[in-house]
């Protein structure tokens, strides 16, 4: 029988030992943090200490994206065993598996859902995989549907024979530094999407991504283009409240923005993305029209939370990051309060720092990164105050707040020196406004 291990029971190891236990692969796992999980109940797997990880001959070993390449058993068996991540093994064990992925800084849950929205709307089945919802092994193995994949870089990393016939790169700005080690090795694992496309297959880009940009002379695929900011000669571009089409010299109108259930202008980007992906699946751009324009934010991304007293509240606990937290400050023209801070990830938050200095309020700050952003604010002259949790943050947010000021979480920052996801700060958030927003008046 054939022997694998798969290192790390998270989400995407869960995954992926039932998909292999089930394809009849002799199973062993290895955590740091835990031997068994009631998940894998009726599963049959091994699970394998550090002093005898090493004494079996693994086909392969399939990681677990959060694991950083740095880690030290990671090295010792990337040097014995090929080492894979679930995305470059979906390829591998389901090679007529029909999939579009998607990749890209920021966009990617939001582009990924609006493309499985249109696909299903349309009438096509599609499911959303990879970095979002279950993961993809065990999906891809009990299921048949178009599997719309969200990639991260850390799943790009460990990639080599992955072919997506239709790929999207939405943006590449810093982040995971702490994880890849440098912005080269974080940009390369971006880019291993395209890797090994070729003519035949697609390729969709922001038009106005410096870093993307700078590496397309190397991308093998037929470029589709698509831009918020100029018009563009093959892809979608907004002009005018209008999303509208160009190829061999001939622009269609296809939706206009006041139809859509979405804001802001990187959220009109995902839907581009979206779009591009839908059509070069085969779907009209009537088709696309009329399922983009029942598509509404997802949750974390932009939220709408509610609105008391012409107070607006929005939930971006998703914006992970200092560029898409500045996406989501140019949301807005209304004067911002910003709940701000959390797990630092070794980046600079200049940018966002000035971002907020066209509508900003107050920026309230909480998490590890509070003293770094609270020596900037001083820096641009910003008023913040620092507090201890989301509880607090929410209470003063929502007694300082007056009519027609935004509320908004949008951290700039990973969650897990608190909490153990976006998922749970951005409830967390929720939880505390319901229970204080009566103190706006």
């Amino acid at each position: 029988m054939r022997k694998v291990l798969v290192y790390g029971l998270g989400v995407s190891g869960i995954s992926s030992v039932k998909a292999l236990a089930s394809m009849g692969y002799e199973v062993y796992t290895y955590d740091k943090n835990k031997t068994t999980t009631d998940e894998l109940k009726g599963y049959n797997y091994s699970p394998i200490s550090d002093s005898k990880i090493l004494e079996n001959n693994y086909e392969f070993v399939v990681k677990s994206p959060g694991i950083k390449p740095s880690d030290d058993m990671v090295q010792k068996l990337s040097s014995r065993y090929e080492m894979l991540s679930d995305i470059e093994l979906s390829f591998r064990l389901f090679p007529d598996k029909k999939f579009v992925a998607v990749t890209g800084t920021n966009g990617k849950t939001s582009t990924t859902s609006m493309i499985s929205h249109i696909l299903n709307e349309s009438g096509i089945k599609a499911i959303s995989v990879g970095n979002i919802g279950e993961g993809i092994l065990w999906r891809m193995y009990k299921e048949e549907a178009v599997f719309v994949e969200e990639l991260s870089s850390f799943q790009l990393k460990n990639t080599s024979q992955y072919h997506p016939h239709i790929a999207s790169i939405l943006n590449i700005t810093p982040d995971h530094i702490d994880w890849h080690g440098s912005l080269d090795d974080y940009i390369g694992s971006k880019l291993n999407i395209d890797a090994n496309q070729d003519s035949s297959d697609f390729l969709i880009i922001n038009h106005d991504d410096p870093t993307i940009n700078e590496h397309r002379a190397e991308f093998k695929a037929d470029v589709y283009e698509f831009s918020s900011k100029s018009k563009i000669e093959c892809g979608l571009y907004t002009e005018e409240g209008m999303i509208k089409f160009a190829k061999d010299g001939k622009v269609i109108d296809v939706l206009k923005l006041a139809d859509l259930k979405i804001i802001g202008n990187h959220n009109y980007e995902n839907l581009m993305a979206a779009i591009l992906t839908a059509y070069l699946y085969g779907l009209s751009f009537e088709q696309i029209a009329k399922a983009a324009k029942t598509f509404t934010s997802i949750e974390h991304r932009l939220e709408f939370v509610d609105e008391v007293s012409a107070v607006k509240i929005y939930n971006d606990s998703k914006a992970t990051n200092v560029d898409s937290a500045i996406k989501a400050i140019e949301s807005f023209s209304d004067p911002l309060i910003i709940i701000a801070g959390g797990y630092d990830k070794k980046i600079d938050y200049t940018d966002f720092i000035k971002a907020f200095m066209e509508n900003g309020k107050l920026m309230i700050l909480m998490g590890e990164t509070k003293h770094q952003l609270a020596k900037l604010c001083e820096d641009y002259k910003i008023d913040y105050q620092i507090v201890e949790d989301m509880e607090e943050a929410v209470k003063l947010a929502t007694s300082l707040a007056e009519a027609n000021d935004v509320i908004l979480l949008a951290p700039a920052s990973a969650s897990w020196d608190m909490y153990e996801s976006y998922e749970a700060r951005g409830r967390e958030f929720k939880k505390y406004i319901e229970k204080y927003k009566g103190n706006i008046r």
